[in-house]
């Protein structure tokens, strides 16, 4: 079966270089990044639970310190593209958010996420990857096998660790928002309060 997701540059455990990839891809096929949004997922604790990630078992959640997702608005719907989630490539918006994440309410507060919503024209232009998080903790093997992603000049760049930070405030027109008061506006058809 043909997976779309494989006519894109990917690197398992690189999430936040796959996503500025395909925001520069997609913009590159004429996709407006008005229209483009990045979402990093994690919380204060760095630690949130994800369902339907190809990573973890059939049926299991998987703890992530942070992911990194595209929400594209393509024909007047959202739609998420994530390289590592078994949903489909992309999945509507709504769907993604309710089959990826357990209902937050049931959750211990450790573990409840906080999205933040970054301007797709951002984060290509500042986004910034030392890949620092992952030395030690994979081989060097594992690294993509291009050069780190650089901010343009002339911009104050923005690091994965920054975004991270679910409590900074960045100045490149960003947003925090919890899951869940995203997930209401996304059932709720909310085209505008999530972009």
């Amino acid at each position: 079966m043909y997976d779309a997701r494989n006519d894109f540059r990917y690197t398992a455990l690189f999430c936040e270089e796959n996503i500025w990839w395909l925001a520069r891809d997609m913009v590159a096929r004429g996709v407006p990044p008005g229209n483009l949004q990045v979402l990093l997922f994690s919380n204060p604790t760095q630690s949130i639970l994800m369902l339907n990630q190809r990573a973890a078992p059939v049926g299991q959640a998987i703890a992530w310190d942070y992911h990194v997702v595209l929400k594209a608005l393509m024909n007047d719907a959202q739609w998420v593209f994530d390289f590592d989630t078994r949903l489909a490539f992309p999945e509507g918006f709504a769907d993604y958010l309710r089959q990826s994440f357990p209902e937050q309410s049931l959750l211990p507060v450790d573990y409840r996420a906080v999205a933040r919503l970054v301007p797709a024209s951002a984060y290509l232009s500042r986004f910034s990857s030392d890949r620092s998080h992952m030395r030690g903790r994979v081989p060097a093997s594992a690294f993509p096998d291009y050069p780190i992603i650089q901010a343009e000049g002339g911009v104050s760049p923005i690091t994965l660790a920054d975004y991270r930070d679910m409590q900074k405030e960045l100045g490149d027109g960003s947003r925090l928002l919890p899951l869940q008061v995203l997930r209401d506006a996304a059932d709720a058809g909310d085209l505008s309060g999530t972009s």
